[in-house]
């Protein structure tokens, strides 16, 4: 887990789950989650029932690395001379938090490894402050809300505040659902940092639910709760906001956030943008920038840019992003630790699972050359030899904007306080309201549903969990019942990483289509990996 002379990081959080559940996550040296391949080491430490079997797990862990543990790639190399071990430490607002926090960095303490206690942090912060420190940067909480901060004002420099035609409620306001989590302090200290903005106003965001009542935190409020249930959070007030008014909901430990809003036909739901539409929201923006640059041959060979989804995202945003901008879509299996990594692979990669866990991965090289572009197309907007100077000054004001966005939003993890400020400075650059961004596709209707078997060990699968390929015949009676309801119909079965159940996901042409597919699946599921209960 820990490189010699780089502090990995513990955050003890619960996520978006119930107030009562408590976590431990562990933050890779490089700032990254922990490697999957550390997963079982983990598991066999916590599960050790005595002493003996510990020491065998831990004897385990210290065979060469290179046997079985993935190497770190990131600058800079490992000092030669390593100080002793170090570990961050952090934690969200739940009431077990200062136990648990205690109990972890006397662990720590107990086998020679100094804790730098960082208090109450989000989790993407404190995977911020192991990536900024991995790398020498300054990693203070006040350097995350300074990088954060100025990418924002960066990246909306230049754009003028919305005219009178579109100065209306649902462009010029924000309201934040916290989910009564430890985002809610950290939203109002980045809005600090942000400073006051005659443009679109991040510094005045409207906070709910940042607080309330032993057992608040996540309890139908928050990015899960709205995502799953398309319902604007049941606490805060937001059943009295009427569809001008743009919302944005983030979980208890500020890593997912989802954008919403009332519908107009007051039937109790919300349009919902989720993560798949985020996504494609800040995509669509790379390869604005990246047309306005092709002009003046800014990189040659061109960036590839890639977005990264799984098998849950609506089959018309991989459509969108595929077909319309002609980008690149690379599927992998559910969790942002199985997607991070393939982000990386692209010069640029956009991940957002379509609950909103995601970021936006600009690798080392491309900043590289975004600075060399930069320099060389300044001195032709100058009146340089480089192109035109009319291509030339506004191909620099893209690379420019596009280099901002590697501040504003965070390079390590998904992060919903990041996320907010680029997805803001993405609409005004482009004068959307939550109309416009909607209107950049239409979902495709969708079902999610599971499935209880007695053993879900049974089903495995392949093509980033697309394809089942046992038990035998499964996949080819999923394939016929697809067949049935045509294009662009599809669905898929998946084994849960924590229960006994089988997840079942379809989509159709029709709301009616989508429910009989996942109905049909669920039937097959329940013969071919014996179901318990009654039939679906």
């Amino acid at each position: 887990w820990a490189v010699p002379g780089r502090p990995p990081g513990i955050v003890i959080p619960g996520s978006h789950n119930p107030e009562r559940d408590n976590g431990v996550k562990l933050v890779d040296c490089d700032g990254g989650m922990l490697p999957v391949a550390w997963e079982r080491h983990a598991e066999a430490l916590a599960n050790a029932p005595g002493w003996e079997t510990m020491r065998a797990a831990i004897a385990t862990m210290r065979t060469p690395a290179e046997a079985h543990l993935p190497k770190h790639a990131h600058p800079p190399a490992h000092a030669a001379n390593p100080p002793p071990p170090h570990v961050f430490l952090a934690r969200d607002t739940r009431p077990t938090g200062p136990a648990l926090a205690a109990a972890a960095k006397a662990g720590a303490e107990a086998i020679g490894a100094s804790v730098t206690d960082l208090g109450l942090m989000t989790t993407p912060q404190l995977h911020y402050v192991v990536y900024a420190s991995h790398r020498g940067w300054p990693s203070a909480e006040a350097d995350y809300f300074a990088r954060l901060a100025r990418g924002f004002r960066r990246m909306v420099a230049g754009i003028p505040g919305p005219s009178s035609a579109n100065d209306d409620d649902e462009r010029r306001s924000i309201v934040v659902d916290c989910a009564n989590g430890v985002g809610a302090a950290k939203l109002a200290a980045l809005a600090d940092a942000v400073g006051p903005s005659s443009r679109r106003d991040v510094s005045s965001m409207d906070l709910r639910n940042v607080g309330g009542e032993p057992g608040s935190l996540n309890e139908r409020v928050g990015a899960d709760f709205v995502q799953k249930e398309r319902r604007a959070p049941a606490h805060g007030g937001f059943e009295a906001l009427g569809p001008s008014r743009r919302c944005v909901s983030v979980d208890g430990d500020a890593d997912r956030l989802v954008y919403f809003r009332a519908k107009s036909d007051d039937d109790g739901f919300a349009e919902l943008l989720d993560g798949d539409k985020i996504a494609a929201l800040v995509a669509t923006r790379v390869t604005d920038l990246l047309e306005r640059c092709a002009p003046s041959n800014a990189f040659d060979p061109p960036l590839r840019v890639g977005v990264v989804q799984t098998a849950y995202a609506n089959g018309a945003s991989t459509a969108y992003v595929r077909d319309v901008l002609g980008v690149d879509v690379a599927c992998a299996n559910t969790g942002v630790k199985f997607l991070h990594p393939v982000a990386e692979t692209f010069d640029v990669g956009v991940y957002f699972e379509a609950n909103g866990h995601g970021t936006a991965v600009f690798s080392d090289a491309t900043i590289e050359r975004l600075d060399a572009a930069i320099e060389r197309l300044d001195a032709g907007a100058d009146g340089g030899l480089v192109g035109s100077a009319e291509h030339s000054t506004d191909a620099v004001a893209a690379l420019r904007e596009l280099k901002a966005m590697t501040e504003a939003i965070n390079p390590a993890v998904g992060d919903a306080l990041s996320g907010i400020l680029v997805v803001e400075a993405v609409l005004l650059a482009k004068g959307w309201g939550l109309t416009e961004w909607g209107n950049m596709y239409a979902d495709l209707p969708s079902r999610q549903v599971k499935v209880t078997v007695r053993d879900r060990s049974v089903i495995s699968v392949t093509d980033s969990e697309r394809v089942a390929v046992t038990p035998d015949g499964m996949q080819a009676a999923v394939d016929e019942a697809v067949g049935r309801h045509g294009a662009p119909a599809r669905a898929f079965a998946r084994p849960s990483g924590t229960e006994d159940v089988v997840r079942v996901y379809a989509e159709a042409a029709t709301e009616a289509g989508a429910a009989e597919l996942a109905r049909e699946v669920c039937g097959i599921v329940y013969d071919f990996a014996g179901g318990v209960g009654d039939r679906p």
